[in-house]
């Protein structure tokens, strides 16, 4: 049976399909659902793609990029819309577990926004980072948590994001994520539909479920998304 072969990750500034073609400014870093409960369940590999994800955030910063921190809402009142398959196993595993160890719904605190300690992940509104750096009109956060259902998949489902994406003309998204068969993959197929350039950074993602990560970033990924790892992006963007 044929597989899909993986194209060159990233190509020139000249395709108008590349990331490369679109400046720093009109491009954004998507860092999702780096949450407790979702790291415990990547044991050893847990580490690695955290550090990587931080290292993602940095250099998007150091760019000029914004970078927005997606997250499931863990709040007290946050539930899963009833008609979601989502909603019961929300209330028999999470929902018990997350109001007596609140700490497992908050970003990891390497990842999240300098100052911030990782935080909660329920406040229900968007916020700011610990360290607020600007944009170049001094009025809108480069850095920002955003908050989305449980239940629903794709971060672009993140209150008042998609908005957000389009006042600041971004063009291009970058993602780093957890799980890369749920929030990545979902949320790289939603941006493709929404006219947005894809690129995953295979690195930053990772899935519990064994073989099942290598598989959509081989696979199901390539397909409308440019699938690199940290380093090939960030050598890729010394022409700017």
């Amino acid at each position: 049976m044929a597989s899909w072969t993986r194209p060159m990750a990233l190509s020139s500034p000249d395709d108008p399909s590349s990331p490369l073609s679109i400046s720093p400014d009109k491009t954004a870093v998507l860092l999702m659902d780096y949450q407790n409960f979702h790291i415990t369940n990547l044991g050893d590999a847990g580490a690695s793609v955290v550090k990587i994800a931080a290292q993602m955030r940095d250099w998007a910063l150091a760019r000029g990029m914004s970078v927005f921190h997606c997250l499931v809402d863990t709040g007290p009142e946050a539930r899963p819309p009833p008609w979601s398959k989502m909603a019961m196993k929300w209330k028999m595993h999470y929902q018990d577990m997350l109001t007596n160890a609140a700490w497992l719904g908050w970003e990891a605190e390497s990842v999240a926004p300098k100052g911030s300690k990782g935080g909660t992940a329920g406040t229900g509104t968007a916020s700011a980072g610990g360290s607020m750096s600007l944009s170049a009109d001094q009025n809108q956060p480069r850095e920002l948590t955003v908050l989305r259902q449980p239940g629903m998949l794709s971060a672009l489902e993140s209150r008042d994001l998609l908005e957000m994406l389009r006042a600041r003309g971004v063009k291009s998204l970058i993602l780093c994520g957890i799980a890369t068969s749920g929030c990545v993959l979902s949320t790289a197929r939603a941006a493709t539909d929404q006219g947005f350039i894809v690129t995953v950074v295979e690195d930053a993602c990772f899935d519990p479920v064994p073989g099942v990560h290598t598989m959509v970033v081989t696979h199901l990924l390539p397909v409308t998304a440019h699938v690199a790892t940290s380093g090939e992006v960030r050598d890729a963007w010394m022409v700017f």
